[in-house]
């Protein structure tokens, strides 16, 4: 056998690499409106990146109704392409909705805590109360109303996602070493003395590793995003968030922006 023939034999013996999967069905507007909601997006065959067709906005917020289940140990890619559709620029985000193991939206404020501002209800705490006692609050710093209570709160954050939150804190207020902590609103739920609780804050509504406030080209661009495994806590755009176990495509293009073209969207776990 000669020398080119074997290594021909060789060669064709190993097996090719395989590209990673799109979790992303229909990302490309290939198959027309499949998976993508009608009243928010409309095909386009003029201008696409690539193939066919592309998308439109043609309401500011979409939301792919596909849900997509992730590991939270993995590293996972995202990307897209996006243009102007007119000559406004778009408030524009690109990212994920976080879901927990009910595919039940996980909020920013049930995950984002301030570290060291754990304590304990003084008192009893009743549905209808808008002052809650606490029995150390000097750690809490509040700031541009986005601030609120977790109840129930367990060591190593073992509690998040933490739906059990307060309305808005207003002010804190140190009296006779017992903290008042006044909310906006009644508190919703009662919780007797000695629940253990912290300070959550308000923060991004979902997980976004690209954005552009001011977004405005002719041309395509991509835009990527990389998230690598599960935050401990908190609501950033490159780890998932505690207790994701699947996410939905989001696309921001809001007013009073213009509109946007997308194409070719991947999600990809990374081996």
């Amino acid at each position: 056998m000669s020398k080119v023939k074997a290594l021909f034999l060789a060669v064709s013996m190993v097996p090719f690499a395989l590209g990673a999967q799109n979790l992303i069905k229909n990302g490309d507007a290939e198959a027309n409106i499949d998976n993508w909601p009608p009243v928010l997006v409309q095909i386009v065959t003029d201008n696409p990146h690539s193939g066919k067709s592309c998308f439109k906005n043609t309401q500011p917020t979409i939301i792919s109704p596909d849900i997509i289940p992730v590991d939270g140990t993995k590293t996972y890619k995202y990307s897209g392409w996006f243009k102007s559709a007119d000559d406004k620029a778009a408030i524009f985000y690109f990212g994920l909705m976080p879901l927990d193991a009910n595919k039940v939206q996980i909020i920013a404020r049930e995950v984002n805590l301030i570290e060291g501002t754990e304590t304990e209800l003084a008192e009893d705490c009743k549905a209808e109360d808008t002052v809650l006692k606490a029995k150390d609050a000097s750690k809490w710093k509040l700031s541009d109303k986005t601030d609120r209570i977790a109840f129930n709160i367990l060591p190593d954050y073992k509690d998040l996602p933490n739906r059990n939150i307060s309305p808005v804190v207003n002010k804190t207020e140190n009296k006779n070493n017992v903290w008042e902590l006044t909310l906006d609103n009644p508190c919703g739920k009662a919780y007797p003395a000695g629940t253990k609780i912290r300070q959550h804050k308000d923060s991004s509504s979902y997980m976004y590793s690209s954005f552009n406030e001011k977004f405005q080209s002719a041309a395509w661009v991509e835009f990527p995003g990389e998230i690598k495994g599960t935050a401990k806590s908190g609501a950033g755009g490159t780890q998932f968030w505690p207790g994701t176990k699947y996410v939905q495509v989001v696309i921001l293009a809001l007013p009073p922006g213009g509109k946007i073209y997308f194409d070719d969207l991947k999600l990809e776990e990374q081996k």
